[in-house]
């Protein structure tokens, strides 16, 4: 008999023993980072975060690999035993724990210091689990939506919005958001879902045809009001009082869960709405604006957080296994070809997440702002979305390369899950043709009132006068050109530049922010020695 020879002494457990017990928050870069965000409030605030990172670092994170698995993804059971619709979303154990516990922490609630939910979100967000995080994003915007009109608001909503910011009796809402329709995608002015006026409500008719989140309590949903031309926005409740646990939907049908590349732990699905009963939030001519402004803003910020995040853990978790693997004759990291991989890739995630922290920070300081200062974030903020959500899944798929074989291996390593996320995260609130498009919009009708060079200055204060010269003569011929007028190969070619010139200009605002911190690591020698 032939015996299979193997390499019986080689093991991966000095690598498992440290990578498994990283925690997040000992990362000398992002901790300077989250320092220089907070202020004087970080020590205070890095208290607080400690237990919670230690959690999500262990016991969260096995029960987001777990819960990962493609025999536990969500399924949808549409009748119980006795013939009644109950459209019943089916997630394993894990998953029901893991939401009740994220949640319960919180993260909107008035008792959290500052910037100490959005810290903590992007903490989860490398975890890779959109189940959890896609529903944050969502039930964020929508407590945002009902604070802007908080005042007209009747009981009905004013509650939905104590539940989803302060819990009530300790359970803490969930909260989505289905504006796409069969015949729109990312365009809101063409939904057709009809919004029936019924007293001090409405009802809604019709069919979303992605909806993501679909296991929530509430959603914020866009409708065309009946008998007019306006898409109005609403809160429509998952279920009414007493219903919830009778399994007894809100006069609406989940028709089937979607098949989706990633973000697979989330139920995305088809709903029918036949009289479901909805609020109406802000003006009734308003709705797209609402949209766009106050829920799209803030998911768009959570992407480039969620970008930043997944690229962080990779560089880490890629260093150190590059630090710890041999092959041929030595590590791979003393190979230079792998160490300038590395050295990119722990590059990306510096930029990534400085950047993600410094328009945040500009974003929650957004009252202070001018009008020209207000429009430039608007504008960073499309830009974050737009490339760092190219650039994560360009930069774990390096991450993937450095782990060889091995990388693609689901139970070897997260990050195979991180990048299909990631390619979702492209196209979640709008696709990189549609936001370009949109900041050519933007800009062609602000530089009519704003000279060019101002508002670039504003949006890129880092740039010497000359460059911003440059930049405003190439922008100008190609606002030349009509981007938005049928396809030619000279508006074409423009479109190309387009995208190219604002990567470029994108590209050189990260690296102004991170020059202060451009040379603190982000794994602590120990960790490396051990």
């Amino acid at each position: 008999m032939v015996k299979v020879q193997k390499s019986e002494g080689y093991s991966f457990q000095p690598y498992l023993d440290v990578r498994d017990t990283l925690n997040d928050l000992d990362n000398p870069f992002l901790r300077k980072v989250l320092e220089k965000t907070v202020g004087s409030d970080w020590q205070g605030l890095e208290q607080r975060l400690q237990p919670f990172v230690e959690k999500l670092s262990t016991k969260w994170r096995r029960a987001t690999n777990e819960i990962a698995r493609p025999k536990n993804h969500p399924r949808l059971r549409h009748y119980d035993a006795y013939n009644n619709r109950i459209d019943r979303l089916v997630r394993p154990l894990e998953a029901i724990q893991l939401t009740e516990e994220v949640f319960g922490e919180g993260l909107f609630s008035s008792k959290q210091l500052a910037y100490e939910g959005i810290i903590k979100r992007y903490f989860l967000h490398g975890n890779g689990e959109a189940g959890i995080t896609c529903p944050l994003a969502c039930t964020d915007g929508l407590i945002a939506l009902i604070e802007a009109f908080y005042d007209e608001q009747p009981e009905e909503v004013r509650k939905i919005h104590t539940h989803a910011k302060e819990g009530i009796n300790g359970d803490f809402a969930i909260g989505a958001q289905f504006m796409s329709e069969i015949q729109g995608g990312s365009n809101i002015p063409a939904n057709i879902l009809r919004a029936v006026p019924e007293g001090d409500y409405y009802k809604l008719y019709g069919n979303k045809f992605f909806c993501s989140a679909v296991h929530a309590d509430y959603s914020v949903v866009t409708a065309r009001v009946d008998g007019t031309e306006d898409v109005a926005v609403f809160i429509v409740p998952s279920w009414l009082s007493g219903n919830k646990e009778k399994e007894i939907r809100n006069n609406f049908r989940i028709n089937s869960l979607k098949w989706k590349l990633g973000t697979t732990e989330l139920p995305s699905g088809e709903i029918d709405y036949d009289g479901a009963i909805a609020y109406r939030i802000g003006p009734q001519n308003r709705g797209v604006a609402l949209a766009v402004s106050i829920v799209l803003t803030r998911s768009r910020l959570d992407i480039g957080l969620a970008s930043a995040a997944f690229v962080m853990r990779a560089a880490r978790e890629a260093k150190l296994y590059a630090h710890f693997r041999h092959v041929f004759d030595r590590k791979i990291n003393d190979f230079p070809m792998a160490a300038a991989q590395l050295d990119d890739l722990e590059d990306a995630a510096k930029r990534m997440v400085a950047t993600a922290f410094s328009i945040y920070k500009m974003f929650h300081e957004e009252d202070t702002l001018n009008e020209l200062e207000a429009f430039a974030l608007r504008e960073l903020i499309l830009l974050q979305k737009i490339f760092a959500s190219k650039e994560a899944v360009e930069k774990l798929r390096l991450a993937i390369s450095i782990l060889g074989g091995h990388g693609a291996i689901e139970e070897f390593s997260s990050i195979p899950r991180l990048f299909r996320d990631s390619m979702v995260n492209e196209l979640w609130e709008g696709p990189r043709n549609v936001l370009l498009t949109q900041i050519y919009r933007d800009l062609y009708k602000m530089q009519r009132h704003v000279p060019l060079n101002e508002i670039l200055k504003t949006l890129f204060p880092h740039l010497a006068d000359a460059e911003i010269f440059v930049y405003s003569k190439r922008i100008h011929t190609i606002l030349a050109q009509n981007l938005v007028a049928a396809p030619t190969n000279e508006n074409k070619q423009a479109a190309r530049n387009w995208e190219l010139l604002w990567e470029e200009l994108f590209l050189s605002y990260q690296y102004a922010v991170i020059a202060p911190f451009k040379e603190i690591p982000i794994l602590q020698k120990e960790t490396l020695n051990k």
